[in-house]
């Protein structure tokens, strides 16, 4: 569809008071990068992750016995596929000249304020489904890591075959300082693929608008909320809050740590062009961008999806 005269005649006359367009709201800060523990340029059509465990245990060696040799344990893939997306408007030369509010001029902005929150969309991928196995190849997101699960599961596996571990709730459950603190202690539980204990600490929680003041309660009172025993409150001060609305799930939310394991990658930066057709006077402008992103292991990342 072009923009022509005819479709916007009243922008053509002088007299109204006043042109409400979008572009006139205010906009947020990028969110979404906070949630990437890896954001690169790739100059590939997809980017590979290979899993391989550490060693084995140490064994007891007797006297004059041979040392025991162990080898690591090749686990599987992740591939990202990178996909390109892109928008644009036409407008004729006419509309341009005759456009007295310069409302036509505001289409180049909401061309880039439609293409951020594109971007942004795709950069809550990995915690909107995170508790999902499905790919959307629509925005380039790939939803297992290497144990063919979701980032946020109460049964990811090791690949020395030894005993689950869970980045989430037996049961989904509603933000409170119960269940927050339930998420904390889980850090400090967690083990790689031979059973040895990492250090994670959770550093962001993150929560939809519904759940803003509940967090910050959580998180900002000097003692235990919701009691008058005059507790000190352990959480205080240990965890920042970030609030987003992107969160398709009103009541999820999650814990994110240090050296998280969500990654993403730029195949084109946003990058916008124009083309002028010399004999229809029509003038075309595009935004392109394209994207990947997933997880590969899930250690750092604790979610649920609410009560």
């Amino acid at each position: 569809m072009t923009v022509t005269r005819a479709a916007f005649a009243a922008l053509l006359e002088p007299g109204l008071r006043a042109v409400q367009n979008d572009t006139d709201y205010l906009r947020r800060a990028v969110i979404g990068t906070a949630f990437y523990g890896e954001t690169a340029n790739s100059q590939k059509a997809d980017e590979t992750f290979q899993e391989v465990s550490g060693i084995g245990d140490y064994q007891v060696k007797s006297e004059g016995g041979s040392v025991t040799y162990t080898d690591p344990i090749n686990g599987s893939q992740v591939i990202l596929v990178h996909v390109r997306r892109s928008n644009g408007y036409k407008i004729t030369q006419e509309m341009l000249d005759h456009n007295q509010y310069k409302q036509a001029l505001d289409l180049e902005r909401s061309l880039q304020i439609a293409g951020n929150d594109d971007v942004e969309v795709a950069y809550h991928s990995v915690l909107n489904n995170a508790f999902s196995t499905t790919d959307d190849t629509a925005i380039g997101f790939e939803a297992v890591g290497f144990d063919g699960l979701a980032l946020c599961s109460t049964a990811h596996t090791r690949l020395d075959a030894g005993a689950t571990q869970a980045n989430r709730p037996s049961t989904d459950a509603d933000l409170s300082w119960t269940t927050l603190a339930d998420g904390v202690i889980q850090f400090q539980l967690w083990r790689d693929n031979r059973g040895r204990r990492v250090i994670s600490m959770p550093r962001k929680l993150v929560v939809h608008p519904n759940d803003s003041l509940t967090a910050k309660e959580l998180l900002g009172s000097p003692n235990k909320p919701g009691t008058a025993n005059n507790e000190i409150n352990a959480l205080a001060g240990e965890v920042a809050v970030i609030v987003t609305p992107y969160l398709t799930d009103t009541d999820s939310w999650f814990l994110l740590g240090d050296n998280l394991p969500t990654k993403w990658f730029w195949d084109v930066s946003p990058r916008t062009a124009m083309e002028d057709d010399f004999d229809l006077e029509i003038i075309k402008r595009k935004r392109v961008h394209g994207f990947s992103m997933g997880h590969t292991t899930w250690v750092g990342v604790y979610g649920t999806s609410g009560g």
